[in-house]
C-alpha cells in the first residue's frame, strides 16, 4: 500500500509515541548502531538482487561484442558499417524509453515494473540467437533496447529512495561495478560457450545469445519474488518500526526535499534548472569512453596484437581492474562526502591510457593503456549518477532528472557504436581521439558544477546563515525535516506566504539545502 504520510504520521526517536509535528527528535549519527543494523539489512535484501540484475542487462547489451569475434559478422555477411549500426541502434530506443520508466516505475512499483521489462529483454535477447540476417539483428537490437533502458536509471532511483545521500555513493558504485564483472566474465564465458559450436547445429555466437537470454528470462521471472518496493509501501522484510525509522532517516537527510507525491511541477523544475544540463553534457563525455570500451574492447585488444581467442581472456584483467576503482572510489566518495574531484581525478587518468594508445606502439604499454582507460572510466560513471542522486530533490524531480541525463548519456552510444572503425584498425586513431574529446568535455562540466554549486551553497550561507550539517548532527538534535521552519525562519526565507506543500516541492531550491560537492 503506497503511503504519503503526513507531519504527525510517523514514530521517530527512542520513543514511539513522539509525534512528528513539523520537527523530529531522533539519533542520525552515523555510528548509531540501530542505523548500521539497519543498513546491514537493507544492504542484504536491496542489493545483492539488484547487481545481478545489473549484471545481466549490461551482458546482454555488450554481448554482441563477443559473438563478433565468434563469427556473427561472417555468418550474417555483415559489412563494417552494417555491425556497427547493429551497435548503435540499441541506444535510439534507450534514450526514447528511459524518462517514461521511471516515471512507470514509480507508478506501478519496482517489484512488478522490473521484472517485467527483465523478462522481456531476455526474450529478445535469445531470440537474437536465431537472426539469419542484417535485417533481423537491426531489429532485435532496436527491439533490445526499449526494455533494459528502465533498469539501471530506474535501480539508481530505487536505492536513492532507500540510502541517504552520503550513504549512496557505495551503494550506486556496488550496482555499476557489475558492468565490470560482466565484462570480466564475459569475454571469458564467450571462450567457453564458443566451444559449443556445432551443437545442435548452431553456430558458436548464437549460443552466446540462448545461453545468456536464456537465463535472463529465468532470474527475471524470480525477481518477481525477490524485488521490494519503496519503503513507504512497507515492505515484508522491515517491521514496522524499521519501516518508520527508513522513513524518518530519508526525510532528515532530504529535510526540505522529503516531498514524496508525483508532481507535474517537479518535472517542469527539473527541466528548468540548468545543473541539469552540464550534468548531461558531463555523463555523456563520461559514458562515450565507456561504451565504445564496451562494444569494441575485445576488438582493440585483438589489434593489439594477440590471437582472437587470446583477445577475449585478455578482456578480463582491465575489467577486473575496473571494479577495483569503482567501489574503491565510492568507499572514499561516501566516506568524504566528495563527488566531483573524484571524477577528474579519473577522466585525467583514462586520458592518459587514450594518450599511450594514440601515441605509443609498443604492445606492453598499449596494453597498459587499455588497463587505465578501462579502469578509469567506470568509476566517473558511477560517481556522476550519485553526484545527480544526491543533489537533486523532490523524489519526482530526481526520478526526472537522473532518466534524463542517462537518457541523453546513452546517446552517447549512437556515437560510440560509430567510432571504431574496420579500415582504422590496428591503430584506431580516430576512435581514441573522440574519446580523448568527450574526456575533455567531461573535466570542463565537472568544473563547471563544482564551481557553480559551491558558489550557490555559499551564497545561501550568506543570505540566510548557514545550517548544520543534517548527518553529522548529534543525537537528540531536534530537526525540521520537511524544512518548514518556525515563523520567523519562513520570514527570513521568504516562504510566509507559502503553504506546505509548495515549501516540500521546493527541494534542492530551499533556502535550507545545501548540495554536495
Amino acid at each position: 500500500m503506497e503511503s504519503n504520510h503526513s507531519l504527525t504520521e510517523i514514530s521517530v526517536g527512542a520513543n514511539n509515541n513522539d509525534k512528528l509535528e513539523g520537527t523530529c527528535s531522533t539519533t542520525i549519527d552515523n555510528d548509531d548502531p540501530d542505523d548500521r543494523k539497519l543498513l546491514r539489512k537493507l544492504d542484504l535484501h536491496l542489493i545483492p538482487g539488484m547487481t545481478l540484475l545489473y549484471l545481466l542487462n549490461y551482458l546482454d547489451r555488450v554481448n554482441i561484442g563477443q559473438a563478433k569475434l565468434n563469427g556473427i559478422t561472417t555468418s550474417l555477411n555483415l559489412s563494417s558499417e552494417q555491425y556497427n549500426t547493429c551497435l548503435s541502434v540499441v541506444y535510439v530506443t534507450y534514450v526514447a524509453f528511459e524518462v517514461p520508466s521511471n516515471l512507470i516505475l514509480k507508478k506501478l512499483r519496482p517489484s512488478r515494473w522490473i521484472p517485467l521489462i527483465m523478462v522481456t529483454w531476455g526474450i529478445v535477447t535469445t531470440l537474437t540467437g536465431l537472426v539469419n540476417s542484417y535485417y533481423g539483428l537491426l531489429a532485435c537490437r532496436l527491439l533490445l533496447g526499449a526494455p533494459e533502458a528502465g533498469l539501471f536509471p530506474g535501480a539508481t532511483y530505487y536505492l536513492s529512495s532507500w540510502y541517504k545521500r552520503r550513504e549512496l555513493s557505495w551503494r550506486v558504485s556496488i550496482l555499476f561495478s557489475a558492468a565490470t564483472l560482466a565484462g570480466t566474465f564475459g569475454g571469458i564465458l564467450a571462450y567457453g560457450i564458443n566451444h559449443m559450436n556445432g551443437i545442435g547445429g548452431q553456430e558458436g555466437w548464437r549460443w552466446i545469445f540462448y545461453i545468456e537470454g536464456i537465463v535472463t528470462v529465468v532470474v527475471g521471472a524470480l525477481a518477481f519474488l525477490f524485488i521490494c518496493d519503496f519503503p513507504t509501501n512497507r515492505p515484508r522484510f522491515l517491521t514496522e518500526s524499521e519501516c518508520n525509522r527508513v522513513i524518518n532517516r530519508l526525510r532528515t537527510d532530504a529535510g526540505p526535499g522529503g516531498s514524496e507525491h508525483f508532481s507535474w511541477k517537479q518535472i517542469l523544475a527539473a527541466f528548468t534548472d540548468w545543473k541539469l544540463y552540464v550534468w548531461s553534457l558531463n555523463y555523456i563525455g563520461i559514458l562515450v569512453p565507456l561504451l565504445s570500451l564496451s562494444l569494441f574492447l575485445p576488438t582493440i585488444v585483438q589489434n593489439l596484437g594477440f590471437v582472437s581467442y587470446k583477445a577475449q581472456l585478455l578482456t578480463a584483467p582491465p575489467y577486473a581492474f575496473a571494479f577495483i576503482t569503482t567501489v574503491t572510489t565510492a568507499y572514499f566518495s561516501d566516506k568524504y562526502a566528495r563527488r566531483g574531484i573524484f571524477i577528474l581525478f579519473w577522466i585525467v587518468i583514462t586520458m592518459i591510457g587514450y594518450i599511450i594508445l594514440l601515441v605509443v606502439n609498443d604492445l606492453g604499454a598499449k596494453y597498459f593503456a587499455v588497463f587505465l582507460a578501462a579502469g578509469g572510466i567506470p568509476p566517473c560513471v558511477a560517481t556522476c549518477i550519485t553526484f545527480i542522486s544526491c543533489n537533486i530533490s523532490p523524489q519526482t524531480k530526481r526520478a526526472t532528472s537522473l532518466a534524463f541525463m542517462i537518457s541523453v548519456g546513452n546517446c552517447g552510444g549512437i556515437i560510440s557504436g560509430q567510432i571504431y572503425r574496420t579500415q582504422d584498425a590496428p591503430r584506431f586513431i580516430l576512435g581514441h581521439a573522440i574519446n580523448l574529446g568527450f574526456c575533455v568535455l567531461s573535466i570542463i562540466c565537472t568544473c563547471i558544477l563544482m564551481m557553480g554549486l559551491r558558489l550557490e551553497n555559499r551564497r545561501r550561507d550568506r543570505v540566510y546563515g548557514v545550517v548544520q550539517d543534517n548527518l553529522m548532527t548529534n543525537a537528540n538534535t531536534t530537526m525540521d525535516v520537511f524544512g518548514l521552519g518556525s515563523v520567523e525562519d519562513r520570514q527570513r526565507w521568504g516562504y510566509e506566504n507559502m503553504s506546505e506543500k509548495e515549501i516540500r516541492d521546493l527541494g534542492d531550491k530551499h533556502a535550507a539545502w545545501r548540495y554536495i560537492i
